[in-house]
């Protein structure tokens, strides 16, 4: 019932395995008669590439997946999912 779909999907190098899970999301969604758009984008900071793009876009909820890595990681170059939790202007619905 949204407006506008978009799957973002932001990674700090693109390859052939990051296009073949975006189209295989976008078929997911079309197959369930979801009209999306997609948007894929290389950076460095995955978690400030990806509240830029919700910015531009004017996105008014954030559905995502919600994993975690290593605390070794996620203390050395944290997250987007503990970037997507510790947000609190935005309406987001996250799932493990």
């Amino acid at each position: 019932m949204a407006e506008t779909v978009t799957v973002v999907t932001v990674v700090t190098e693109v390859d052939q395995w990051t296009r073949a899970n975006l189209s295989d999301v976008m078929a997911f969604l079309g197959a369930h008669d979801v009209e999306a758009r997609p948007e894929l984008i290389e950076g460095p900071d995955e978690h400030l590439a990806l509240f830029e793009a919700l910015d531009n876009i004017g996105a008014d909820l954030i559905v995502s997946g919600a994993y975690g890595h290593s605390r070794l990681r996620e203390w050395a170059c944290g997250g987007v999912t503990r970037s997507l939790l510790d947000e609190t202007g935005r309406n987001r619905f996250l799932s493990s």
